[in-house]
């Protein structure tokens, strides 16, 4: 796949470079190049780290301080001599220290998404690498291992497919993906209007058990109405794969200009393109129900537990709350929103 031999053009890259190093200045491969961008390999020494060098058309690049660091990487605004087409370059630089196989994986991925967006202004180039960038601060910063867990990944399964449905319904894709702020560690899964949508997923034929992961997921305090989105999974070989439920929802969104910023949400939460073969377990979506948290609703919150309860993880029979719509669309205007795209 593509992803995967740009990880092994980049490899045999920077082992070129680390023969050819002299210590001087920059030290390059090209990688690929559009309209937008020019894409290399590089090394600079002292250090002698490997790097991945983006040279973009028509920007203005902030000062070292205002651009990402992560967990073994660093992002500096450089200069590359002998550079005719007068391009603003950036280094995303490994530090040392950052483990080579994750910085490969990091570089490889923004390679596929430079060589996806690069024939596209300037700007917008710009914005969303840098976007993709953060998404893998965010991921480098949480020290997880590179693939999800069965579990994380049938939970993400269950939020694509409430995510989804807002769009099906008619919700803006650009504001449908913006309400996705699970992935940036918000409250709730989804934050819309003036409410929010926590997404529990079972793979159980019957019941619904589910496991909350803190004292501030089914509570409304903040956000009223507060909805569950009960997603009910099953497993056959009729089903899509993880990776599949993904290609279907960027061919929705295709053209919108949320590509990137759904992609950023997905790296964000653990799901890198890069390891998508990973993924081959197939699900069909057999239900899906929203469930109304209410004062009376069982669950555990930060005003109804002792103070000196700090956090807590437990699980719960969702089958509690009662289920008010089967579509986002019986919903939406209870959480305050005018339906202008209707």
């Amino acid at each position: 796949m593509a992803l995967q031999s740009d990880g092994e053009q980049l490899s045999a890259a920077w082992r070129a470079l680390d023969r050819n190093a002299d210590g001087r200045g920059w030290q390059v491969i090209d990688l690929s190049s559009a309209k937008g961008c020019s894409v290399m390999a590089g090394r600079r020494g002292p250090g002698n780290e490997e790097s991945l060098l983006v040279g973009i058309r028509n920007v203005t690049i902030g000062k070292d301080w205002q651009l990402p660091r992560g967990h073994g990487f660093a992002v500096i605004h450089t200069e590359l001599q002998g550079d005719l087409n007068a391009l603003a370059w950036l280094a995303v630089i490994r530090q040392p220290g950052g483990q080579l196989p994750l910085f490969t994986l990091m570089a490889a991925d923004l390679v596929f998404l430079l060589r996806t967006i690069g024939s596209e202004p300037g700007p917008r180039v710009y914005a969303q690498l840098i976007s993709r960038i953060k998404a893998w601060q965010r991921f480098m910063s949480r020290d997880r291992p590179h693939l999800l867990s069965a579990e994380e990944e049938v939970g993400l399964v269950g939020e694509l497919v409430v995510l989804g449905n807002l769009i099906a319904d008619g919700m803006p894709k650009a504001d449908a993906i913006e309400a996705w702020v699970g992935p940036d560690d918000g409250l709730h899964d989804f934050t819309i209007g003036t409410g929010g949508i926590e997404a529990k997923t079972t793979l159980a034929p019957s019941g619904f058990i589910a496991r909350v992961g803190s004292l501030d997921q089914l509570d409304n305090a903040l956000y009223q109405p507060l909805y569950i989105g009960a997603v009910r999974l099953g497993q056959a070989e009729t089903g899509r794969t993880l990776p599949m439920i993904v290609d279907s929802l960027m061919m929705v969104i295709s053209g919108s200009g949320t590509e990137g910023l759904l992609e950023g949400k997905l790296a964000s939460v653990g799901y890198l393109l890069v390891t998508r073969d990973h993924y081959t377990r197939k699900f069909l979506t057999r239900e899906l129900t929203y469930r109304l948290v209410t004062e009376g609703s069982p669950r555990l919150t930060r005003s109804g537990v002792p103070a000196q309860i700090l956090e807590a993880r437990y699980t719960l029979d969702m089958d509690a709350f009662p289920v008010v719509a089967s579509t986002f669309n019986e919903i939406s205007e209870t959480l305050g929103i005018q339906k202008k795209w209707n």
